[in-house]
């Protein structure tokens, strides 16, 4: 909707943002407020939350001003952000443009989050020590390994899993491994449909949420979930 709208008030003299156009400006970014939530995810302190009610107020050269309603439980805030622009917009003109490219960058899946991030990487190295166990080793090979582990160890085990450790890890693997590619498959979808995201930036997010599943859709929920219209009491 917002790139349908963006000749919406242009004019060829205006080179810097006024009153009216900054209104204008607003007006068609809150048509589609995909955009503005994907700048106030990257830019507020609280990661976690979905903000809701997210409204642009006022473009300049050098920021945009957002409002948004961020909840913690039962605990609703209004807050204002102003998300700077690094260089400045330099005519009205390219606001939007500018705008939407942001947006769009802020949404980019990041490949580090896999390795600097205590949740993705704890499911990355359990779900490739599952997959280790379960097509390198093989059942014999895990008993083995078994074998090579402290007494305590080799007991507990045994006692918990007796002789289907190994179909328990295999399982865990294969369902792993479908489980992720449902929820990167969901991931890639949405992400297209509701936030617009190129197929590239789209495929990005599918690999990466391949690999852990959960922490990485959570994350790209914060750009597909709809904004509630939470109510400040």
């Amino acid at each position: 909707l917002i790139e349908e709208e963006i000749m919406v008030g242009r004019d060829s003299n205006s080179s810097i943002i006024n009153d009216e156009r900054s209104n204008d400006i607003c007006h068609v970014l809150n048509q589609d407020p995909n955009i503005l939530v994907a700048l106030v995810v990257a830019n507020q302190s609280t990661k976690n939350a979905t903000p809701t009610q997210v409204n642009a107020h006022k473009v300049t050269a050098n920021a945009l001003t957002i409002s948004y309603v961020e909840c913690q439980g039962i605990m609703c805030a209004l807050n204002s952000l102003d998300v700077s622009f690094n260089p400045p917009i330099k005519s009205a003109d390219d606001a939007i443009d500018r705008i939407i490219a942001d947006g769009k960058n802020a949404m980019e899946a990041q490949c580090v989050w896999l390795v600097t991030e205590p949740l993705p990487l704890l499911i990355l190295i359990v779900t490739a020590t599952l997959g280790y166990a379960t097509l390198a080793l093989g059942e014999d090979g895990l008993q083995t390994a078994i074998e090579t582990l402290p007494l305590v160890g080799q007991k507990i085990i045994s006692t918990i899993f007796k002789s289907y450790f190994f179909a328990m890890v295999r399982a865990s693997f294969y369902f792993a491994i479908i489980a992720h590619a449902a929820e990167a498959i969901f991931i890639a979808v949405m992400l297209r449909l509701r936030a617009k995201l190129g197929y590239l930036a789209c495929l990005k997010w599918f690999v990466l949420t391949s690999c852990v599943g959960y922490p990485l859709t959570k994350k790209a929920m914060l750009y597909t979930n709809q904004p509630k219209e939470d109510k400040l009491d």
